[in-house]
């Protein structure tokens, strides 16, 4: 399901590294060994969806997120995806792109500035805030935030945004929007076919970034998975896929019942893509973490007055969280 003409198999670390003029896409962090969990026969359930539908059920759900930045000395431009969850704009995607949101306005400046593109290739159209992003996560990695190739596993890697406006102030939102619903409790066994969506970015320059960046979605089986604990799935291996490149964290990984089952956020090294090992956490995962930082399953959490949701976090966690990020930053 490739619509890009650009997937050429070059260094990984192209061009779109080396000058603030360019944007370069959002590099998946490098997975760090776990602990193998689940050799167990798959249980599978009859598809409710056509690879076909699948397909464009999911593609209709995706957003791109570029922010630019107005300190090309210490940050570069950035790019990733995420999908949205529910009909009211909910966009799940990771923490270390929600991150950018977070320091929007660090220390009374506009460090960053994002959008949400739609389409292929993306355009863009939305505006959007920080609905949640874990705190944990925010602890454990906020140094990284200057590093050139930061590290990690993925552990509480996820972020919720909230659609708040148009990029164009003369257009109203939607009433709805198209979504992929999340399932945090079914266990997605190695063996499952499942469709990946995303917005690769690992093999284009940044002009190509900013006007040809099209959606790239395929279909892979999960091969292994893996736990941060004892006994919990957390974390899907799925192969040397196109999506496991740059600009693919906050792809969904969608199982054939139309559900969202794990995010992308990892990538073995390799020059190629066939060489690597794309790996998702999974929203069960997601909603554990979620769970145990707000006492609040995500589906409890999604029927809060959203609005006033953005409002309390703005007020009450973004000021904790921005001073995680102050002595890295100063």
């Amino acid at each position: 399901f490739s619509t890009t003409s650009s997937s050429e198999e070059k260094n990984p670390l192209g061009s779109f590294l080396n000058t603030e003029k360019e944007i370069p896409s959002e590099e998946p962090l490098i997975s760090l060994p776990i602990e193998e969990i689940s050799d167990e026969e798959p249980s599978f359930l009859p598809p409710l969806f056509s690879t076909s539908e699948l397909n464009t059920l999911t593609r209709s759900a995706l957003v791109n997120i570029l922010c630019t930045t107005n300190n090309g000395g210490l940050f570069k431009p950035t790019s990733g995806t995420g999908v949205i969850i529910n009909s009211q704009g909910v966009v799940l995607t990771n923490a270390h792109i929600g991150q950018y949101f977070l320091l929007d306005t660090y220390n009374d400046q506009d460090l960053f500035s994002c959008v949400l593109r739609v389409g292929s290739p993306a355009r863009a159209t939305y505006t959007a805030e920080l609905l949640y992003i874990s705190e944990r996560w925010v602890e454990e990695n906020a140094f990284k935030i200057v590093e050139e190739t930061p590290l990690g596993n993925g552990k509480h890697d996820y972020a919720l945004l909230l659609i708040t406006g148009r990029t164009d102030p003369t257009k109203a939102l939607p009433e709805e929007f198209p979504f992929v619903p999340p399932n945090t409790a079914r266990i997605t066994d190695p063996g499952l076919d499942v469709l990946i969506a995303g917005y690769p970015a690992g093999f284009l320059s940044g002009q190509s970034i900013q006007k040809d960046l099209y959606i790239t979605s395929t279909v892979s089986t999960v091969e292994n998975v893996f736990t941060f604990n004892e006994n919990t799935v957390d974390l899907l291996t799925l192969g040397g896929v196109i999506l496991a490149q740059g600009g693919s964290s906050g792809s969904p990984v969608v199982d054939y019942q139309g559900e969202i089952t794990g995010l992308v956020v990892t990538s073995t090294p390799g020059e190629t893509t066939d060489e690597r090992d794309l790996g998702a956490i999974t929203l069960r995962h997601v909603e554990r973490s979620l769970q145990e930082e707000t006492g609040q399953t995500l589906d409890l959490f999604l029927l809060n007055d959203l609005n006033n949701q953005v409002q309390f976090f703005n007020e009450t966690k973004k000021p904790e969280l921005m001073g995680f990020f102050e002595e890295v930053l100063e």
